[in-house]
C-alpha cells in the first residue's frame, strides 16, 4: 500500500514531475497486506504462463498470443473504469473495425464490447460504491440533455429507412458517447491525467508507425497486410485508398483505420498533444516519448492527404503557440519556408491549394454538400430527420460537417445543445487556464487538450466522423477528449492555490 503522504501527494496533484507511477496504478483499491499481493501476483502469473503455455500448444502462437491480449484487456476494463478506457483507445488507434468471429444474433465489434464493459463496470462500482459520486456541472447537464435530444429525434425518425444496422450503430454512438460521463466521472486525480494522456499519444504514434509502414511497402503489401483482417469485421473493398479515389493519384495512408480522413482525425488532436509535452517547460509524458510519437504522427498524418486534418492540426498548435509558447512561430515559419523552396512537400501545397480555390471534385461536392443540408434544415428545422434517410428524392442525408451533420439529424434544437455543450467546455477550459495560469506540469496539460480540442472542433468545420454513427471510435475520440478538458480545467480551479500540477 502507499504510504499516506504519498497517496495524499497524488490527491492533491503536488509535485507531479516527480511522481513515479506504480506498475498497477489501483492496487490500494484491493487493501492487500504485501505479503498478500506478492502471494496472489505470484498466483496470477503462473496462472497465466500455464494457460499461454496451453494455448501455445493447442491453437498455435498467434491465436495464443491474441487470447492473452484479450484476457488482459478484459481485466483491465474489469478492475477499473480508467484502466478501461486505455483498451478503448488502444482498440479505436489499431483496431477501429475489429469484431469478435463469432456470430450472436450480431457480430459484435470489441470497440462495442469494450465500451459497453467500461460503462458497466462504472454502473457497477457507483452503484456498490456510495462515496462514488458523480460531480455535479452544467456543462455535463449540456452533454447529458444532448443524448437526450439525439435519443428523441432518432426515435421521430423511425420510419424513414431505418435498418437493423441504423439500431446498431445508434447503439454503438450511444456508448462511445456515453464514455464522457466515465471519464468526468473516475478521472479524479492528476496522475489520472497523466496516463490517459501519455496512454493516448502512444497509441497513436504506434497507428501512426504501423501506417508508416505498410505506406512504404506500397499498395500490394497494404492490401495483402489489411485483407487479412477482412474475416474480422474489415471491409473487403476499398482497402487501397487514393486521392478521390483515382489510382493514378497519390495512395492516401489509412494504418488499420480504413478510412484515411478518420485516421487524420485521430493523428491530428494526437500530434498537437506530443508537441506541445515536447517543448512544454514542465511535461507530464516523457519528452523522448513524446518526441518519438510527434516524429512518427506528423509524417503520417501528412501522408493521410486529409486537409482537414492538416488545417485541425495547424489550428490546435497555433492556439498552443499564441497561449504559451509564442517561439514556435520562428522554426515553424523557417520549415514552411524551407519545404517551399526546396520542393518539399509540393503535394501537400498544392492539395490545399485547390482547396481553397476550389478547384477539386471533393471540394466542389462538399459545396453541395453543404447546400443541401441548408435545403433538408429549412424542411424540418426543430428535430431534423433522424438518423435514417431523407423523406424526398431531391434531398439526401450525410454531409462533411459535424456541425450541419448535427443540425440534419437532430434539427436546431439539437445543434444549439451541441454547441453550447463544446463551446461551453472550450470557454471554461480556457477560463480556467487563464485564471489559474502557473508554471506547472498541470497548466501544460490543459493546454495540450485544449489545442488538442480546437483542433477537432476545426476539423469538425469541414468533415463529419466526431458525430457520425457509423464512426463510434471517432465519436470516442470526440468526446474523451471533451471530458479531459472539462475535467483539467475544473480540477485546476478546485486545487488549492498553492498546490502545483
Amino acid at each position: 500500500m502507499m504510504k499516506p503522504e504519498r497517496e495524499a501527494s497524488l490527491q492533491s496533484g503536488t509535485n507531479l514531475d516527480e511522481i513515479r507511477l506504480p506498475v498497477w496504478p489501483y492496487a490500494t483499491a484491493f487493501r492487500m497486506r504485501p505479503q498478500t499481493a506478492a502471494l496472489v501476483g505470484s498466483a496470477i502469473a503462473l496462472a497465466g504462463a500455464l494457460a499461454g503455455a496451453f494455448l501455445l500448444v493447442r491453437v498455435g502462437p498467434v491465436p495464443a498470443l491474441v487470447l492473452l491480449v484479450a484476457l488482459v484487456a478484459g481485466l483491465l476494463v474489469a478492475v477499473d473504469p480508467r484502466s478501461g478506457l486505455w483498451v478503448v483507445l488502444v482498440i479505436t488507434a489499431l483496431l477501429p473495425y475489429a469484431v469478435v468471429p463469432i456470430k450472436v444474433v450480431i457480430t459484435p465489434p470489441l470497440l462495442e464490447l469494450a465500451g459497453m464493459a467500461v460503462v458497466g463496470t462504472w454502473l457497477v462500482q457507483s452503484f456498490l460504491d456510495r462515496s462514488r459520486t458523480i460531480p455535479f456541472h452544467p456543462l455535463v447537464l449540456l452533454v447529458l440533455l444532448f443524448a437526450g435530444v439525439s435519443l428523441f429525434a432518432f426515435v421521430l425518425g423511425i420510419g424513414r429507412g431505418y435498418t437493423s444496422q441504423t439500431y446498431h450503430d445508434y447503439a454503438k454512438f450511444m456508448i462511445s458517447l456515453s464514455l464522457f460521463f466515465v471519464a468526468w466521472s473516475v478521472l479524479r486525480q492528476i496522475a489520472d491525467h497523466r496516463r490517459l494522456t501519455i496512454v493516448f499519444v502512444s497509441v497513436s504514434g504506434l497507428a501512426a508507425a504501423l501506417g508508416l509502414a505498410l505506406y512504404a511497402g506500397g499498395p500490394g503489401v497494404t492490401l495483402t497486410v489489411l485483407a487479412r483482417l477482412i474475416p474480422y469485421g474489415y471491409p473487403a473493398s476499398r482497402i487501397v485508398r487514393y486521392i478521390e479515389d483515382d489510382p493514378a493519384k497519390p495512395m492516401r495512408l489509412t494504418s488499420t483505420s480504413v478510412d484515411p480522413n478518420s485516421f487524420a482525425g485521430l493523428l491530428a488532436p494526437a500530434f498537437v498533444i506530443a508537441v506541445t509535452q515536447v517543448v512544454a517547460r514542465r511535461p507530464v509524458v516523457p519528452r523522448w516519448l513524446a518526441a518519438g510519437a510527434a516524429a512518427l504522427i506528423g509524417p503520417a498524418l501528412l501522408l493521410t492527404y486529409s486537409r482537414a486534418g492538416w488545417l485541425g492540426a495547424a489550428f490546435g498548435l497555433g492556439l498552443v503557440a499564441v497561449a504559451g509558447y509564442r517561439w514556435l512561430f520562428v522554426p515553424g515559419g523557417v520549415g514552411l519556408a524551407a519545404a517551399v523552396l526546396l520542393g518539399v512537400g509540393e503535394g501537400v501545397f498544392q492539395r490545399l491549394w485547390q482547396g481553397f480555390t476550389l478547384q477539386d471534385r471533393a471540394t466542389q461536392m462538399r459545396l453541395e454538400e453543404y447546400r443541401t443540408a441548408l435545403a433538408l434544415l429549412r424542411e424540418y428545422p426543430a428535430f431534423g430527420v433522424g438518423f435514417g434517410h431523407a423523406p424526398t428524392v431531391e434531398l439526401w442525408t450525410g454531409v462533411s460537417s459535424i456541425y450541419l451533420l448535427v443540425a440534419e439529424r437532430m434539427g436546431l434544437i439539437g445543434l444549439l445543445v451541441f454547441l453550447a455543450a463544446v463551446v461551453g467546455i472550450l470557454w471554461r477550459g480556457w477560463r480556467s487556464w487563464l485564471r489559474e495560469r502557473r508554471d506547472d506540469a498541470g497548466s501544460d496539460l490543459l493546454l495540450s487538450w485544449l489545442g488538442a480540442q480546437g483542433a477537432v472542433l476545426l476539423i469538425g468545420l469541414f468533415d463529419h466522423y466526431y458525430v457520425n454513427i457509423s464512426f463510434p471510435h471517432m465519436v470516442a475520440v470526440f468526446w474523451l477528449v471533451q471530458a479531459m478538458v472539462l475535467r483539467l480545467a475544473v480540477d485546476r480551479q478546485t486545487r488549492p492555490v498553492g498546490a502545483k500540477g
